[in-house]
């Protein structure tokens, strides 16, 4: 049981650690010089690729091969999912408004929980379908002043990062595998080889291409291996929740790197999903503890 508590709070710090790293493709993109977005998810899933490969032979040495002739359809699924996820998420931000699409994103708490209670029969405690009610408030709350009129495109695309998201969450939740590196893997070669179909011009800059394989190895490389880790300990409601940190970090970055100071709604809808994920998480601890005892 001490064991199981451990797992669920590195769990946690993992997740929460992941929305540090995924937040951070909001600044990165601004500094893009004339790199378009096929060329941009080219490169950043080719480095999520490698680097995901790289974690796999010094987890496993010479067996990790054997992760690869292990596959199986819940790995695939994972890797259609968050393949095509990382799709839609570049391109709902060229084709929407930054806003329409975190108020769309933020649908996938919501959607995590239902799947897990309806797949994989996980109890979500009315505490955290409280804090993801007050996380969806706070983030209306952010962007509410900036929401407009968005083309179909741009919101079809943002529909389908949500359901990818939670879709993706059940996927590693039912594995049993010690984890889903290698469907990350394989989810990096379906993105880069959908913007393989698109890009006409391989050339890129060289700030434009640093910027692209930071993306690739750091923002979701490191972002969603933490991910697939830390979903593996913490119900997928909660992991759903955690995601939201990815929002109330982005504004900061590019205020500390472009200078792009945020709104008071932006500072009082981040507070109102800081406050809600922080409660829901010390809340969780304590009744793990409890139970343990």
């Amino acid at each position: 049981m001490n064991n199981d508590r451990f797992l669920y709070r590195r769990g946690i710090l993992q997740l929460v650690a992941s929305g540090f790293f995924l937040s951070t493709a909001g600044i990165a993109l601004r500094l893009v010089e004339q790199a378009d977005g096929w060329q941009i998810l080219f490169y950043r899933s080719f480095a999520l690729s490698v680097t995901i490969l790289l974690i796999l032979v010094f987890q496993k040495r010479s067996r990790f091969f054997d992760e690869f002739r292990g596959l199986g359809w819940n790995d695939c699924l994972l890797a259609v999912f968050l393949g095509t996820g990382f799709v839609a998420y570049v391109f709902a931000l060229l084709y929407n408004t930054v806003a329409n699409a975190l108020f769309i994103f933020s649908c996938a708490p919501f959607l995590a929980g239902f799947l897990g209670w309806i797949l994989l029969g996980e109890r979500v405690a009315t505490r955290t379908w409280f804090a993801i009610g007050i996380s969806m408030a706070g983030l209306a709350v952010m962007v509410v002043s900036e929401l407009a009129v968005s083309h179909y495109l741009g919101t079809l695309l943002a529909l389908w990062i949500p359901i990818a998201y939670a879709a993706s969450i059940i996927a590693v939740r039912r594995s049993k595998r010690d984890n889903m590196l290698v469907a990350l893997c394989l989810a990096g070669l379906v993105a880069g080889g959908l913007s393989a179909i698109f890009v006409t011009d391989f050339a890129l800059t060289s700030r434009d291409l640093i910027i692209s394989l930071y993306l690739g190895v750091f923002q979701v490389g490191v972002g969603f291996t933490l991910v697939v880790l830390g979903s593996r300990y913490v119900p997928a409601a909660q992991v759903g929740l955690l995601a939201l940190v990815e929002p109330v970090l982005a504004p900061v970055w590019a205020w500390m790197g472009v200078g792009e100071v945020p709104s008071l709604a932006t500072i009082v809808g981040g507070t109102i999903i800081f406050l809600a994920i922080t409660t829901d998480g010390i809340l969780n601890i304590k009744s793990s503890e409890s139970h343990s005892t």
